[in-house]
């Protein structure tokens, strides 16, 4: 992806600058400069979405938060909890648990039930230590 991403922008600022000497004003560097930095953030967006789509654990986290993310949009973001109960319900990776504790505490904080929260996240850190004491 990098190669790519490299060659691309290598492509786009060959022809700019093949311009005519008259028409690179410092106004239309500076629109070249600004291309460049557009083309760079979209090739990065590109590259990070992939690192993403091509971890299942990262994929199923960011998932996680996008389905909370639209619960909070339609005004029921508790309901995202469910949701969670049910990774955790289903899940034995402990990366996607982890995350799903985290974002579980954070909802249930934010809605008020604060000793909810710390229950679940006192459970998410009783399994991270019963799994560090048995390696």
């Amino acid at each position: 992806m990098t190669t790519f991403k490299r060659f691309a922008l290598g492509i786009a600022l060959s022809l700019m600058l093949a311009l005519p000497a008259q028409a690179q004003t410092p106004q239309e560097l500076q629109t070249m400069q600004t291309f460049l930095d557009i083309m760079t953030s979209y090739f990065d967006i590109i590259e990070a979405t992939h690192d993403v789509s091509s971890s299942e654990e990262k994929a199923a986290i960011m998932q996680m938060q996008k389905i909370q993310e639209i619960y909070e949009q339609r005004g029921e973001k508790v309901r995202s909890v469910e949701v969670l109960r049910g990774v955790l319900k289903d899940s034995r990776n402990p990366t996607i648990r982890n995350a799903a504790y985290m974002l579980m505490g954070d909802t249930l904080k934010e809605a008020g039930r604060a000793d909810e929260a710390l229950a679940l996240l006192q459970q998410g850190l009783q399994e991270n230590i019963n799994a560090a004491d048995s390696r």
